[in-house]
Parts: C-alpha cells; structure tokens; sequence
C-alpha cells in the first residue's frame, strides 16, 4: 500500500485566510518545494532505476534491497540534499527526514514499479533542467564536484532497454556522435559549463559500450 503524500500549497491567493485542510502545508514561495519533489523524489527513484537496471533487478523494491545500489542512491540524495538547504534554506534535519522517508517509499515491497517502467525516457530525464543534470549542474556551479549524481547520469547513459524508444534514440546518439557533440545533444549543457567535462567522459564511457 502506498502511504506517502505530499500537499503544498500557495498561501498568497488566501491573503491570510487559508481554510484548514488536514494534510495541506500553506507556504509563501512553491518553487523551493517543487524543486525538492523533483531532486528528491524524481532524482532518487530514477537513480534506484538506473543503478537497479545495471545490478539485473526486476523491482524498485529489490533494487533498494540490494546495499550496493541502496548506497549509491542515498549518495545521490546525500548531494541533492546539500543542494536544496543551501539553496532553498531547508532546515538539514528535516530534509533528512525528507530523505528518509522518500527512501522508505521506494523500499516498500508491495509497490509494483519496475526499474524499467521508472527508468523509460532516458533522454528527457538527462535533459538540461531535469533531475539529474539540473541539480549536477548547479553543484558544479557551487565548485562542488557531485560524484554521485555522475554516477547516476553513467547508469542513465548506460539503460539500453530496447522497448522503449528513447532509450534506443539514446544509442543511436551515442553510437553516431563523438562525445562532446553527443552531451550537448543529450543535456543541453553549453561546453563551457563547468559539469560539461566530468559528463563528457561519462558518455565516451557509454560510448564504448554501444
């Protein structure tokens, strides 16, 4: 059974009469609370995907079972965790707890995502604003050199489940591209952004896997 839900909402239409509703958080500014679904919770459950498409596990579930993928996810998180209290000014202890609780989804059992279902449309998750290379990005920006999230985008490069398209568009970009012109291609980062090396060399990796 799925328990987890999450309910912000914009208070400024209200001008101060927010209705009670049970469950609902009424905040001033959205954005820093749907960038922290999208590089929690999108940023993990495709990297349990990816990293769990590698290890041959069938299950989301089974993927966070597993302590080697376990501990590369919570690696990713770890990163976009100190992303979002720097930026946004979430308090590090409930971002935590914001972690664990988004971890603790993605190990339950009874949840029927696969690593395939999750992992589909490879290419529109490495796209330039998207949940890995959005957060990579911007650690990279900050001087951070964000391992985990390269990680991520190496499994990402590497998902080559021949039913679905992108992932097979993907391939072809891989396979008929040099590396630079492929990761612009792929992220739309510019060549001069200083992430564009470090993922670079993640997709001649991938390259000569093709």
């Amino acid at each position: 059974m799925e328990t987890f839900y999450e309910w912000v909402i914009d208070r400024t239409p209200f001008a101060g009469k927010e209705p009670v509703i049970p469950g609902a958080t009424f905040v001033d500014d959205l954005e820093p609370y749907i960038e922290r679904k999208l590089f929690t919770v999108n940023t993990g459950h495709a990297a349990a995907a990816y990293f769990g498409f590698e290890a041959g596990l069938g299950k989301i579930s089974e993927a966070m079972a597993d302590q080697d993928v376990a501990a590369d996810v919570r690696a990713v998180l770890d990163e976009t965790k100190e992303l979002l209290v720097a930026k946004h000014g979430f308090n590090r202890d409930e971002q935590e707890a914001y972690v664990q609780k988004i971890l603790g989804r993605f190990s339950n059992p009874h949840l029927p995502d696969t690593v395939n279902r999750v992992g589909r449309a490879p290419l529109r998750k490495l796209s330039r604003h998207e949940r890995f290379i959005g957060p990579a990005a911007e650690l990279a920006e900050r001087g951070i050199v964000p391992e985990a999230l390269l990680g991520a985008i190496a499994a990402a490069l590497r998902f080559n489940d021949p039913a679905d398209t992108e992932a097979v568009e993907l391939g072809k970009i891989l396979a008929s591209s040099g590396a630079d012109e492929a990761t612009a291609t792929i992220t739309g980062l510019a060549p001069e952004h200083p992430l564009f090396k470090a993922v670079s060399a993640m997709v001649e990796e991938a390259k000569a896997a093709v």
